[in-house]
């Protein structure tokens, strides 16, 4: 770290801005659905008027608070004629970026300025591939990060006479109101905090946790209560849907042990080994490592609590993310300051190219074709009376968030319904069946977008239609999902042709 020695504030956040920048633009690929439907596409419906909305946002589980900050910037798109496409599709991301900025920078802080910190914050591939995204999960790390930097541990005895900050309650109930899978890390600092807390317990939960949860929740419910157009609290709509009533199963289960064997060591990538190092110095000397024992208990529960919960993702674990890279660099700074200059720099080399790797195909290659294909459907669309059919299984592209067309766009629902065959699902039993159905008394669709796995299957369909694009996608075919994504346009006859001259 000897190249970072002597860095000043300003420069520090200007590093931290230029590499999350930096991921806006090179990370090209998708990732989850969740990134476009349950903020952009809410987004861009409340502030252009229109757009698409998923079950979720019929059934109350989300909380308005990230899509009406969005809708908030696409409405100054909209009423300085600055919404361009381009505009539509990359400030969020920048703007995401710059609140992952803010939030790497406060993990500096809280781990003393260390520069081994700043280094594995900036070099962790996943953070890199998820921080411009506007997945819920990542402004709910970034908020877990930023409250982390001025939540009141208590380092030493002097440490229990200092003034507590307790704004990071705020940061708290926001997490939890943007996604309420940060709840665990919240219940662990919480008891912590009331049974270290010099101000006096009491005093502590009716002074300072009462009115600002009354306040901040408050205001969430609020605002989502008038959005919805009834009274409504998410987080408590989110349980009762993805836990109670185990919806979130309905998306695909794995074993109790997925986040242990897979889900942490493919987040964390190089950083599993400094990771484990810390926690066996901490189980075997837990009183010299208090507050390190601490955030292995929180991120212990975290991840017992979203074990025992079917659906499991890589994406769940994020939030602990900070947690678990504070562990990491704990360990490594003391032993930088005993080692040798050149195990130093392997070390810094082995964890960035253990990074970069993951990194460069994730965020370039991995994934690529459903993000690319939208730009070609905007410029292949004739005129507003166009219509689009994905035929490909839910949610597998942005929608009107990247098309920034009012045009008719349909696509598979996959809505959670009990006993009962999904749209999706029905479609890939028989194409022709669904098809017939569909189109037995409309026109058919201008433009088809569809995997290349399927096309053997709906030949008789796309009769009448010719290949427009052919783009690569993955290299690990899956399902219904393929290795490229084709883009189909229907041949209009030339008797049509000549009369759309003529009117024109």
């Amino acid at each position: 770290m000897v190249l970072a020695k002597g860095l000043r504030p300003a420069q520090v956040v200007s590093v931290i801005l230029a590499v999350r920048l930096l991921s806006v633009f090179l990370v090209q690929t998708w990732y989850v659905p969740d990134e476009y439907w349950q903020t952009l596409e809410v987004a861009h419906k409340h502030a252009f008027g229109y757009g698409a909305l998923t079950w979720e946002w019929q059934k109350g589980i989300r909380n308005y608070l990230y899509p009406s900050i969005v809708a908030v910037l696409y409405t100054i798109l909209k009423f300085t004629r600055l919404d361009y496409p381009d505009a539509v599709v990359f400030l969020p991301r920048i703007l995401q970026a710059i609140i992952s900025t803010a939030a790497d920078y406060s993990f500096y802080k809280w781990s003393g300025k260390r520069k081994w910190a700043l280094f594995l914050i900036l070099t962790s591939w996943f953070w890199f591939y998820t921080s411009s995204r506007t997945l819920l999960q990542t402004l709910e790390t970034a908020l877990v990060s930023i409250a982390l930097s001025i939540f009141p541990f208590k380092a030493g005895k002097l440490g229990y006479y200092e003034q507590e900050n307790n704004n990071w309650v705020w940061l708290a109930c926001l997490s939890v109101f943007v996604r309420p899978t940060s709840a665990p890390i919240w219940v662990v600092l919480g008891a912590y905090n009331i049974t270290t807390t010099n101000q006096g317990r009491l005093k502590l939960i009716l002074k300072s946790y009462l009115p600002i949860v009354l306040i901040s929740g408050g205001a969430l419910v609020a605002l989502d209560s008038y959005i919805y157009g009834r009274l409504i609290v998410t987080p408590w709509e989110f349980f009762k849907f993805n836990v109670l009533q185990n919806i979130s199963s309905f998306y695909g289960e794995h074993p109790w042990h997925w986040y242990i064997t897979l889900g942490l060591p493919a987040v964390l990538g190089t950083n599993v080994i400094p990771l484990l190092w810390a926690a066996i110095n901490i189980v075997r000397r837990p009183k010299e490592n208090k507050i390190g024992l601490l955030l292995l208990i929180a991120a212990a529960l975290h991840v017992a609590v979203h074990s025992f919960i079917p659906h499991k993702e890589f994406r769940f674990v994020l939030p602990l993310l900070p947690i678990l890279l504070y562990l990491a660099q704990d360990v490594i700074v003391p032993w930088s300051r005993k080692a040798t200059k050149w195990q130093l720099y392997l070390t810094a080399l082995v964890i960035l190219v253990g990074n970069l790797l993951p990194s460069l195909y994730f965020g370039l290659i991995h994934q690529s074709g459903t993000l690319k294909v939208m730009p070609l459907l905007r410029e292949a669309i004739p005129n507003n009376r166009s219509s689009i059919l994905f035929m490909m299984p839910c949610h597998s592209t942005p929608l009107y968030s990247h098309l920034h067309t009012n045009v008719t766009a349909r696509y598979l629902h996959c809505d959670p319904v009990p006993q009962n065959t999904y749209e999706s699902e029905a479609f890939y039993h028989n194409p022709q069946r669904w098809w017939a159905s569909e189109y037995s008394t409309r026109q058919t669709p201008t433009l088809i977008v569809l995997f290349d796995v399927l096309r053997g299957r709906v030949e008789s369909l796309l009769k009448g239609y010719e290949l427009l694009h052919e783009l690569p996608h993955t290299q690990y075919p899956k399902g219904e999902v393929g290795e490229k994504v084709l883009v189909y346009k229907k041949i209009e006859s030339k008797t049509k042709v000549q009369a759309d001259e003529i009117v024109q």
